[in-house]
């Protein structure tokens, strides 16, 4: 074959098997309406297209703590005839509750966007830090 077949060749292999995006890194841009950037700007994705994981918009989870060996004393005032006196406890404390966070992202945020196949709806799978 001469060299203009192989250029010929290359350009169908090119038009036949366009790139897929991938996982790439996105700027959020507003929150209201949700507004992300990808690729240095060159794309925003409104929120039609994006999903978002749970994790970036709330948080909650609960917590139980102990606290071993612990001793506690005072004195009790009740105004009743027969109220009052003093009490001791000793033995563990246990605390235990849920903590909620409200969304933990903020304009100017990077978060890792993931396209679907067809590249039509993205996933926003987490906030990213530096690590510098």
């Amino acid at each position: 074959m001469e060299n203009w077949e192989y250029k010929l060749a290359e350009l169908f292999k090119d038009r036949d098997n366009p790139k897929p995006l991938g996982a790439c890194i996105g700027k959020v841009e507003s929150l209201a309406p949700v507004i992300i950037s990808i690729q240095d700007g060159k794309f925003m994705l409104q929120a039609e297209q994006i999903y978002i994981c749970n994790q970036i918009l709330e948080r909650e989870t609960t917590f139980r703590d102990y606290v071993a060996n612990q001793s506690q004393s005072g004195n009790i005032s009740v105004s009743c005839t027969h109220g009052g006196g003093s009490y001791s406890a000793n033995g563990d404390i246990e605390a235990s509750g849920r903590v909620h966070l409200n969304e933990v992202w903020k304009v100017g945020d990077y978060v890792m966007v993931v396209p679907d196949q067809s590249e039509q709806h993205f996933f926003i799978v987490d906030i990213l830090r530096g690590v510098s």
